[in-house]
């Protein structure tokens, strides 16, 4: 029984079949991992694995990358039992927890508390000074031990999901507002847009500073990469009016039978119609190359312009996370 350093990438396959089953929860199955989200994260670890050689000779030379995943797991009797994995955001001291999972048969030993711990400190002692994590907002023990370590609920992040069923719904680009392709790696419009919409109560524990936006120079070789292997597609657009950024869009798909496509979307509050028209544009998209997955969104409470755009559309709201931040 030991906590030890998360080992890549000879933790991957293992932390696979160990986080599907830890994230199943029978009395509560809209939780659940889904069935097509499995073959998401499936693909995502066998191109992860794949690439690991050039990850490795990217961390040498980009601070982001060597930390984009970095954790701790208790392992007994040669099987990990739980698991905490965190990376900095960008080139920034901030740093998100991604996933803290325990087994079914190891809980109730206080292995979350630890290693989160563990975490904590590792994070500081790497110049960490805001952490954010996501929690269910039904998920009252972990919500709990989260406040318990220090961390305050600053937002709300709904999910939506959509099975396509019916036609896309086509809307017009509102008056006044030019759109335009976006390319993934121009992060200065998507900075600027969120410099000037994003709440302060969000930026106290998430601040909008360009190391946050920019990419490593890396990703120009391996994001391609990531696409050729997955077979996937992703575009995105950018709305301007009167020469203001107001909001970009985009979605990301694969040729693949299974699997989900998802969508995304920043819109400055003011903007309904926009945001409307930016939902349902990046939704037709994904669904003229892959009609049938199902289709996924997630945004923040403080767009809520977006909430009503997505269910406008049809979405439902599958789960609604706490945001939570602790400045170390």
């Amino acid at each position: 029984m030991t906590i030890r350093a998360l080992r890549l990438p000879s933790d991957l396959m293992p932390l696979e079949d160990m986080l599907i089953r830890t994230f199943q929860y029978p009395e509560n199955p809209e939780w659940s991992i889904q069935a097509d989200e499995e073959e998401d994260i499936s693909r995502e670890i066998k191109t992860l694995r794949r690439l690991w050689p050039l990850v490795r000779l990217a961390q040498v030379f980009s601070k982001s990358t060597r930390d984009l995943m970095r954790g701790f797991v208790w392992e007994e009797d040669g099987q990990i039992g739980a698991v905490v994995m965190y990376q900095r955001r960008g080139s920034t001291n901030t740093w998100t927890v991604g996933t803290v999972g325990v087994l079914p048969e190891f809980r109730r030993r206080g292995l979350a508390r630890k290693l989160l711990t563990r975490s904590l400190d590792d994070i500081r002692a790497r110049g960490g000074t805001h952490v954010v994590l996501g929690v269910i907002d039904r998920n009252v023990p972990a919500y709990a031990l989260y406040k318990s370590l220090g961390f305050e609920h600053y937002s709300s992040q709904p999910e939506f999901s959509l099975t396509p069923t019916a036609a896309a719904t086509k809307t017009s680009l509102p008056a006044a507002v030019e759109e335009s392709a976006h390319d993934r790696f121009d992060w200065e419009k998507r900075y600027d847009l969120a410099r000037r919409i994003t709440p302060s109560e969000i930026t106290k524990y998430d601040p909008v500073i360009p190391g946050r936006f920019k990419p490593p120079a890396i990703l120009r070789v391996v994001d391609p990469l990531q696409d050729k292997m997955q077979k996937r597609t992703e575009k995105r657009s950018l709305f301007t009016k009167a020469g203001t950024i107001v909001g970009h869009s985009g979605f990301l798909t694969s040729a693949t039978p299974t699997g989900t496509s998802s969508i995304w979307a920043q819109v400055d509050p003011n903007e309904s119609e926009l945001a409307a028209y930016a939902l349902a544009t990046a939704l037709a998209s994904a669904r003229s190359l892959s009609p049938t997955k199902r289709v996924r969104f997630a945004t923040s409470s403080w767009m809520p312009n977006l909430c009503q755009a997505a269910e406008d559309l049809g979405f439902t709201k599958r789960l609604e996370y706490h945001m939570l931040g602790l400045l170390l």
